[in-house]
């Protein structure tokens, strides 16, 4: 019927206090995580928006440009050619415990005749290798953000450039 003691109010707000301060660092680390989780998810947003659209009304050609989506966020488009005679798959691995049939050769498959008997004629096909940077923050204060985007686009060469659409022909010609 006392009540309670001054020592006893001190030690429940205190423990108050200390439960209160952890709630708010959680709840401050949450938004903080939900905030960056938003910014890369708008990163990733209009980092395909872009990518969607190489290629497309325009041809592909390798090289650097860069833009502006938006006052936050900023990209740089990196594109580079990729030889296909380099994407050749490793020879075929024998057979484990030796049962492997004599009188089979194996045959290597490169990328430009790869699913071909020899009875049709192989379209050549540029690779291209698409790498895009999207760049946020710092202009506001918080640290600098990127998010890095990769991918692979094929194109059929242009027909009325030579070089590019038999790249075989052009050195053999050249030679004679």
């Amino acid at each position: 019927m006392r009540g309670f003691s001054l020592i006893e109010m001190i030690a429940a707000f205190l423990v108050f206090a200390i439960g209160i301060g952890v709630l708010m660092r959680i709840l401050a680390t949450s938004m903080h995580s939900a905030r960056e989780s938003s910014q890369y998810t708008t990163a990733a947003l209009w980092a395909q928006s872009r990518l969607d659209i190489v290629g497309i009304g325009a041809p592909i050609e390798a090289g650097q440009s860069s833009g502006n989506f938006d006052d936050n966020y900023h990209w740089e488009l990196n594109i580079q050619q990729v030889d296909p005679s380099s994407v050749d798959p490793s020879p075929r691995q024998p057979m484990a415990g030796g049962m492997q049939n004599q009188g089979m050769q194996q045959r290597q498959v490169s990328a430009a005749n790869a699913g071909n008997a020899g009875g049709i004629t192989v379209t050549p096909f540029d690779i291209y290798q698409v790498d895009l940077t999207v760049l946020w923050g710092d202009h506001d204060g918080s640290r600098p953000h990127s998010a890095h985007f990769s991918t692979l686009r094929v194109m059929n060469p242009d027909p009325n450039n030579a070089q590019s659409a038999n790249p075989q022909m052009t050195r053999s010609g050249a030679g004679q």
